[in-house]
């Protein structure tokens, strides 16, 4: 009977090695991975926090430049309308670019990005022809002051004349 006991207590033994090896293997093939990709994790996450800052600090510059040159252009006595197209124009303006200067720090390819907007630029611009040009036609309007509300034009072409009510961006209305 003891030799039997030897015999079991040996093929235990010998189990529990093997599973030992197993295990051990197990952690040591993890531990190769994680040594592999912690690095590069580590690495992405500070990438993202700096650039999490970098767009905090972008922010605050774009705001600290959007409010200068409000002041200016308030100081100038510049019209009110042309303050907030010009604004909001900047504004999407410098995102995009703060945006662009993140994203080519991540590698991602910024000139198919520019390729892209451009043509979706183009092809809207295409679209909105008419549009587009009485929304220049406004926007000199507002810069120029060629009239201003309550002033008495005529226009020559189409034997218009009458008082201006109203300089809006798209059109200017007329009280024939």
């Amino acid at each position: 009977g003891m030799n039997h006991l030897l015999t079991t207590t040996s093929e235990i033994t010998n189990e529990l090695q093997t599973e030992i090896s197993e295990v051990t293997e197990h952690i040591s093939k993890t531990q190769e991975y994680l040594d592999k990709i912690l690095p590069s994790l580590i690495n992405f996450g500070i990438r993202l926090v700096l650039a999490v800052v970098v767009f905090l600090i972008g922010g605050r510059i774009i705001k600290a430049f959007r409010k200068f040159i409000r002041r200016s252009m308030e100081r100038a006595k510049a019209d009110i309308g042309v303050i907030q197209f010009l604004d909001s124009m900047l504004k999407v303006l410098l995102y995009f670019v703060l945006i662009m200067l993140l994203a080519s720090s991540f590698g991602v390819d910024t000139t198919s990005v520019l390729a892209l907007v451009g043509s979706a630029g183009l092809t809207v611009g295409l679209a909105f022809q008419g549009s587009l040009s009485n929304f220049a036609g406004g926007v000199l309007i507002l810069l120029i002051k060629p009239f201003r509300v309550g002033d008495y034009i005529i226009y020559v072409n189409d034997n218009l004349e009458g008082t201006v009510t109203e300089i809006q961006m798209f059109y200017t209305i007329l009280l024939t």
